[in-house]
């Protein structure tokens, strides 16, 4: 095995992982390209799709640490709401990564590069969002959805410290109040957690099926139909997507693993990837909030627009190169 051969994974995951970060969009999303399209034209070793998606889901994780540091000392988790998802969202993971190991190759490739241009068209709409005022505890409103962060492994608008309060009268048993280490109070009503638990659900299996869509399903859930407060949508989302890949990711190395053994796991490209994931990940929380969620939605927009239609066409018309 050439333990070399992978270095530059190492600067870019850096820099995905930076990017990911600070946008919140998903680090894996940016990766399979990497992996499918790069690496044919680079003369690298191939990964196969099925080993691509695991190794992205597993090098997202590897990010997962510094969000989920922040958020949970910011005490800004609804952790009532996380666990709640999680059951779904984990076992869920697990089996779209188990059929992933089953499905036909081309359907996965296809698939991926139509969701990156839903995903893209997600973006374009929330880079416009409706407005919706809300009423803070201090009695004040504000634009709820002006900063809604990016969707994926780490929201990167920056929150200041606000008060947000929705429906004074909470149904029983919907009733929340946060206190962050901020000392700000949040005091919301989580609406409609069943069908979120079922949007959370189908994400985190095209998350295990193709690497996303578990981020993308959750965080605009929470905002728009269970009226979270930003800044707890966006790091209950986080903790959410974290349980989910996790085990999304272990199902796909230990698929790799069982028909291949150990060796099957491409380690040489995991040595240089898991470090660059991480110091990425700690690069792109200094850069939070310094750049506007609206110009960044649209170049994502941009971009997974040309990733979709250059997924499509590598594996439609360009076909016999890539395969």
């Amino acid at each position: 095995m050439d333990w070399t051969i992978y270095w530059f994974m190492l600067p870019v995951c850096i820099v995905i992982a930076g990017i990911a970060m600070f946008s919140g969009i998903s680090g894996a999303a940016m990766l399979i390209p990497v992996f499918l399209i790069a690496f044919p034209l680079l003369g690298v070793p191939r990964l196969t799709t099925v080993e691509a998606i695991g190794v992205s889901l597993l090098l997202e994780t590897s990010g997962f640490g510094t969000g989920l540091y922040r958020y949970f000392r910011l005490r800004l988790v609804d952790t009532s709401t996380a666990w709640r998802l999680i059951a779904i969202t984990l076992p869920l993971g697990m089996l779209g990564a188990l059929a992933s190991a089953q499905a036909p190759v081309q359907a996965l490739r296809l698939g991926y590069g139509v969701a990156m241009i839903g995903l893209a068209l997600l973006l374009v709409r929330e880079a416009n969002p409706a407005k919706s005022l809300s009423v803070s505890s201090t009695g004040s409103r504000r634009n709820e959805l002006a900063g809604v962060p990016g969707f994926g492994v780490a929201p990167g608008a920056a929150f200041g410290p606000t008060r947000d309060s929705t429906h004074p009268s909470c149904p029983l048993g919907t009733s929340r109040r946060i206190t962050a280490a901020d000392g700000t109070t949040y005091v919301y009503c989580a609406h409609g957690l069943r069908g979120q638990q079922l949007i959370s659900g189908i994400g985190a299996f095209f998350a295990g099926l193709i690497s996303t869509g578990v981020g993308e399903a959750t965080l605009p859930g929470l905002v728009r139909r269970s009226h979270f407060p930003i800044a707890v949508a966006a790091a209950t989302s986080t903790v959410v997507v974290a349980g989910t890949v996790v085990g999304a990711a272990t199902t796909h190395m230990v698929q790799l693993a069982a028909h291949g053994g150990l060796a099957a796991i491409p380690w040489n490209l995991i040595v240089w990837s898991v470090p660059g994931a991480i110091l990425g990940a700690i690069l792109g929380t200094g850069l939070q909030g310094k750049v506007s969620p609206r110009i960044t939605r649209w170049f994502f927009s941009a971009l997974f627009l040309t990733i979709g239609v250059t997924f499509l066409l590598a594996f439609t018309v360009f076909k016999s190169s890539f395969s």
